[in-house]
């Protein structure tokens, strides 16, 4: 039987903080409304919309940056939430966007078996305890090709890639008997000098 906990993972910020951005959005994807194939297809178009609404929102000399970081911050997670929502259940993803003076957040929050969670925590704190990211992705890289000649697709690259753009990542799990409710927080600095 699963024990029902909560789990954090990384400088996780509670949404329900939300009172305290200056600006926030959501997007909702009910994941049963709309075919496998077509909700692959829409986490591209989902952030490719995110990133041109919420680039107008920044210091223009950062817009095309915060663009491109937030299109790809945005595939990654969205990307997960399909890969490993409960495929049995009709569940939302739901993504948040809240801007503050200095950063920009992003939650991705799902539904998830709660067997899932163990790989997970582990691919979190494997990226969020790394010396050395580029020597990770390299290895990732490796690994993949490696699964890949053995018929397996789980390259588990997406938290390295958001890493490698000098984005924060941090998790906050919500395990019951018989689901867990993921929330994945990117965290993008408007204030870094190439941000």
């Amino acid at each position: 039987m699963v024990e029902e906990k909560t789990i954090v993972i990384g400088n996780f910020i509670d949404l329900k903080e939300s009172d305290k951005f200056d600006l926030s959005s959501t997007l909702r994807l009910r994941a049963r409304s709309i075919d496998q194939k077509r909700l692959w297809a829409s986490k591209d178009r989902s952030a490719e919309f995110m990133g041109d609404i919420w680039s107008l929102f920044v210091d223009p000399e950062k817009e095309e940056r915060i663009k491109t970081v937030l299109h790809s911050v945005c595939v990654e997670l969205i990307e997960n939430s399909v890969k490993f929502g409960c495929q049995n259940h009709d569940y939302l993803i739901i993504t948040d966007l809240c801007l503050k003076s200095d950063e920009l957040l992003v939650y991705v929050v799902n539904k998830s078996e709660p067997s899932m969670i163990a790989d997970l925590e582990t691919a979190a704190h494997l990226v969020l305890n790394t010396d050395d990211i580029r020597k990770l992705f390299k290895r990732k890289m490796k690994e993949a090709k490696a699964a890949k000649k053995k018929g397996k697709s789980r390259s588990q690259l997406g938290f390295v890639r958001i890493i490698m753009q000098n984005v924060s990542l941090a998790w906050q799990i919500e395990i019951g008997t018989e689901i867990a409710v993921v929330t994945s927080q990117a965290k993008i600095s408007l204030t870094e000098k190439d941000a």
